[in-house]
């Protein structure tokens, strides 16, 4: 990557990103050798204008992934960024309104294609919700589940949901939001799925009230 776009994005520099461009439009095609992109450095670190003014150059940045396959928006929610998370979450309703990412909706789960950004893994199989509950941030998980209520369901390599995740870190409001969205058991969960239940992880992890949550939960199916 260009030194000084790296420089801007870790400092969060409109106007250099702005110089920058118009010295050289094709900037932003740049990487770092983990294949991030200026966008994925801002969005771990919380720079929401800077990321703003990016997409606003390259909406294309939305959905590139780095070699790890995590998208902008995996290392915000790994990173716990909820403005970013706000941002790219409304730029990705956007651009599958106007079809300008060539992805379908992300109101449409379990399609065959290519997902939008939320529903969108990287190598480990990992969405961004699965990112923002394996590092224990609620209120991110929440903003993901409001934009994507099914995203709690999709699994990972290991066939692990978020639900099962948020089950076994105690995340109760996770878990009390996942369950409360009607969904297809037969879109995200294989049948040779071994990852046991969201039950099991909170039991195995003692919280008590998220137990409650999931055995007040109907049809049972939801806390699978």
């Amino acid at each position: 990557m260009d030194p000084a776009l790296h420089a801007a994005a870790v400092q969060g520099s409109v106007a250099s990103l702005r110089k920058l461009a118009a010295e050289r439009p094709d900037i932003l095609g740049s990487k770092t050798p983990q294949e991030n992109t200026a966008l994925h450095i801002a969005a771990e670190l919380g720079h929401a204008g800077f990321a703003e003014e990016a997409l606003g150059l390259d909406h294309k940045l939305l959905v590139s992934k780095n070699a790890d396959g995590d998208t902008p928006l995996h290392l915000a929610a790994r990173s716990g960024k909820v403005g970013v998370v706000e941002l790219l979450i409304a730029h990705s309703f956007a651009t599958a309104r106007d079809g300008q990412t060539g992805e379908p909706s992300p109101s449409t789960p379990g399609s065959a294609v290519a997902q939008g950004p939320l529903l969108m893994a990287n190598k480990a199989g990992d969405t961004p919700l699965h990112q923002a509950v394996q590092h224990g941030w609620s209120a991110v998980a929440l903003k993901l589940l409001d934009a994507e209520p099914s995203c709690g369901h999709a699994l990972d390599a290991k066939k692990l949901s978020p639900l099962h995740i948020a089950a076994r870190e105690g995340l109760a409001d996770v878990v009390s939001k996942i369950v409360s969205h009607p969904w297809v058991r037969e879109r995200f969960v294989p049948s040779d799925s071994v990852s046991g239940t969201a039950l099991h992880q909170a039991v195995l992890g003692g919280h008590s009230r998220v137990v409650e949550i999931l055995l007040e939960a109907t049809p049972e199916d939801q806390i699978g």
